[in-house]
């Protein structure tokens, strides 16, 4: 009777579910991160990158890619600005020689009019008819002949500002094409904007840290510099485990650079969207944040691994 008693009190009392163990890394609130530039293919290599953990100084080289595709378009753009500013120098010279010939022909047309109009003018009975009929068809044809000339030069004048209108815009081209890679050159070389030690970005496939001689595509992040304050620790729950946590829910918190110490730490926030993490395989994971205390002998920086521990809410 006895026996039955305590085994139908122990059916009764409610359960402790198993603690829900996290792994995670530290990650600064506020830091400088270096992106991968956008180039004209679809990924660019790292050249150099600061040793990790080095502290950089404000202006410090930290990340260079591969610029020489950007760097051979700027010396092609610099050999055609240079033959376009030459060949708007040879339009001008020609231009304005066209335009002085089209002058003197105008200027050749007026004395032949003026010429004319004196032989024309002479009273009808002093020449013979056909001499006068000669004087007056000459007269014609010599306006006819200047109405021309005024065309041509000012066909001359109007072809000749065309032709330095559209050289001109093929300089500006060049010079806008030319300031536009010399950018992309300066995103190339990414310095430091903040005082701190550098910390490589994870590969977004294999999870594998960042290094020399890998091939990023734009946007993905290559390393960073973070702020010392400001920590939190940085965890992702597999789906199947996502409904057991709530913000506010209090945990236990191991690094392993401190493998002896324990820390007190709740969680802040648990994001509502899935997302898939390559190297974990095709399982959706929720991103959840910890927010935690760091003590004032103890000297944390981002990057370093973490393990949480959450007590299981009391099954019934």
């Amino acid at each position: 009777m006895q026996l039955r008693i305590l085994l139908l009190a122990w059916l009764s009392c409610p359960l402790l579910a198993s603690p829900l163990l996290l792994t995670g890394q530290v990650r600064a609130a506020d830091s400088q991160v270096f992106y991968a530039p956008r180039t004209d293919n679809w990924r660019v290599q790292v050249d150099w990158m600061m040793k990790e953990g080095q502290v950089a100084q404000v202006g410090d080289p930290v990340v260079v890619f591969d610029g020489s595709g950007i760097q051979a378009s700027i010396d092609q753009e610099e050999v055609s600005l240079i033959n376009a500013r030459e060949e708007l120098v040879r339009q001008q010279s020609d231009g304005e020689l066209k335009v002085l010939e089209a002058q003197s022909g105008l200027d050749r047309a007026e004395l032949l009019v003026q010429k004319a109009r004196l032989d024309a003018s002479v009273p009808k009975g002093t020449h013979s008819t056909f001499d006068y009929e000669k004087y007056q068809l000459e007269l014609e044809k010599a306006l006819v002949a200047k109405t021309k000339a005024v065309d041509k030069l000012d066909q001359a004048k109007f072809s000749h500002q065309t032709a330095l209108e559209k050289q001109q815009l093929k300089i500006e081209n060049h010079e806008r094409q030319l300031a536009y890679h010399r950018h992309k050159l300066t995103l190339m070389n990414q310095t430091a904007q903040r005082s701190g030690p550098v910390i490589y970005a994870d590969h977004p496939w294999n999870g594998e840290k960042m290094f020399v001689g890998a091939t990023a595509q734009p946007g993905w992040r290559i390393a960073e510099i973070p702020a010392i304050s400001g920590l939190y620790v940085e965890a992702w729950v597999h789906e199947a485990d996502q409904a057991r946590l709530q913000p506010g829910q209090a945990a236990w918190l191991s690094l392993d650079a401190f493998p002896q110490r324990r820390f007190e730490a709740k969680l802040k926030d648990v994001s509502q969207q899935p997302e898939q993490r390559r190297e974990w395989g095709n399982d959706a994971y929720f991103r959840a944040t910890f927010e935690f205390d760091v003590p004032d002998n103890l000297t944390l920086l981002p990057g370093m691994s973490a393990q949480l521990e959450l007590q299981g809410e009391q099954d019934v």
